[in-house]
């Protein structure tokens, strides 16, 4: 059966739709801007009156959203208007996840009953997540982010295939099956996707080793897989490296992307605990973030000076780190269970009454859903990374996810740099629903893999409960 016409596929698309343009039109007139999206706007606003990229209180931000912020505001007058832009790429992202989830089904059975399930079942874990809806109405990054990480691990997928005899026949391509030119275009594109990655998150700078790697991955002695290697890395170069000369030389110094370290150190290398904007994790007013700000060190420079305040906040983190060391390294749990809390911004915003008239039961019925859907991608998209991760795919999610959690857990986290990861753990939570018992038999026959997820589970159930009450009024955190 063709793609497009399963009728599964189908309705989770209208679901995805619905979700994510109802609320845009019920309350998108009263829905008023948070913190980054403030700057966000800000900074769009300063780029279509032609000031180009600049600063704002002491944060260089990669220059992707708000540029697109900017393109979106010259072309209809609305910089918000990026939220129609993307409900599509959200709605894109449903058709990638049915694609990776069946491929990835495919390097472990020949049932195209059981792939196809898999396909399906990634779909709707992203058409019907609350958190994932909330973020392709408002004005942040994490969508496009989701989407450019997608694409490219299509890509990587068709450009390195399994053909060993590990993986069922039916998904076994030989590599010298795809003509050199395809290849080679393939691994280009892969890094093109990730030098837009990097455009669009600062975190992402150090990622592109990862997918060379992947590339490489039991073909170390193919001159092809080389030279797929030196593709991607080329591609990538070549997208980043245009805003990298212009922002170098408009601030004298070498900047890639962007220049944010420095403030995340000041967040979560600082004498009061790593700050979070979550609801129940973090303050919420400007009056609690000035009170936290009071126990810290202060700022080393002015905030109009953003390179010499990045770079002294850095040099003050790792002093911080050096004089703290045992603090610095409790605190790795605390910063990794902001990152891990099933709550989100959507959380935050119900409790703040945004979105006026929902009766009471329905913000907690949401809030609640909302908090479970992120859980079972997590803990069922871990555990189907440790059963059913294999070749490239599962290496570069692996490392994808794992990358992401370290930057975190030495600096400060929050629940928003989750959104972007969970569709990479659809894919394999699907795995898993699509068929529990071949996922636990091959835990069982397979002693590592079980080490893998049992590691995994025990240090992911607990840190990702920590902050599960936080989500109601009254409750406090474990």
């Amino acid at each position: 059966m063709t793609w497009w016409k399963d009728r599964s596929l189908q309705a989770a698309l209208g679901v995805a739709l619905a979700l994510r343009t109802v609320p845009l039109a019920l309350w998108a007139s009263s829905w008023p801007c948070t913190r980054d999206e403030c700057t966000y706007l800000k900074l769009a606003i300063r780029l279509a009156e032609g000031q180009g990229i600049t600063d704002s209180s002491g944060w260089l931000w990669a220059p992707g959203y708000p540029a697109l912020l900017g393109l979106h505001r010259a072309l209809t007058g609305w910089a918000s208007s990026i939220r129609a832009t993307q409900v599509v790429v959200a709605l894109g992202i449903v058709v990638l996840l049915y694609h990776l989830a069946g491929r990835a089904a495919a390097l472990w059975t020949e049932d195209p009953a059981l792939r196809r399930r898999a396909g399906r079942i990634a779909a709707w874990l992203y058409a019907a997540s609350l958190p994932q809806a909330f973020f392709a109405m408002s004005l942040w990054s994490e969508v496009l982010y989701s989407g450019l990480l997608l694409v490219g691990l299509l890509a990587l997928h068709v450009a390195a295939p399994a053909h060993d005899s590990e993986v069922p026949a039916a998904a076994r391509v030989d590599p010298g099956a795809i003509p050199t030119g395809r290849a080679l275009r393939l691994a280009a594109l892969l890094g093109a996707m990730i030098g837009v990655c990097v455009l669009f998150r600062g975190v992402a700078t150090y990622m592109l080793p990862i997918f060379v790697v992947a590339l490489l991955w039991r073909r170390w002695r193919q001159g092809r897989a080389w030279a797929q290697a030196g593709a991607a890395v080329l591609a990538a170069v070549l997208v980043v490296a245009p805003y990298s000369a212009y922002i170098s030389a408009k601030y004298d110094t070498f900047i890639v992307s962007d220049r944010t370290l420095g403030q995340m150190m000041w967040l979560g290398n600082n004498d009061f605990p790593p700050v979070a904007f979550d609801y129940g994790n973090g303050p919420l007013s400007r009056r609690a973030f000035d009170r936290a700000e009071d126990l810290g060190r202060p700022s080393c420079a002015p905030r109009k000076e953003v390179i010499l305040r990045d770079a002294c906040e850095v040099q003050a983190g790792l002093e911080w780190i050096q004089a703290h060391p045992g603090e610095f390294l409790r605190r790795v749990p605390l910063r990794v269970a902001q990152l891990v809390t099933p709550h989100s911004l959507l959380t935050r915003h119900l409790r703040w009454g945004r979105w006026q008239g929902l009766p009471q039961w329905a913000d907690e019925l949401t809030v609640t859903i909302g908090a479970a859907g992120s859980l079972l991608v997590m803990w069922g998209g871990a555990l189907g990374l440790a059963a059913r991760g294999r070749r490239a795919l599962g290496l570069v999610v692996g490392g994808i996810v794992l990358y992401h959690v370290a930057a975190i857990s030495l600096l400060a986290g929050l629940s928003r740099y989750r959104i972007p990861l969970e569709p990479l753990l659809m894919i394999y939570a699907a795995q898993v629903l699509a068929a529990p018992g071949p996922a636990l038999e091959i835990l069982r026959r397979r002693p590592w893999r079980a080490l893998v997820a049992g590691l995994a589970l025990a240090l992911l159930v607990p840190l990702s409960l920590w902050f599960l009450p936080a989500g109601w009024p009254g409750w406090r955190t474990w």
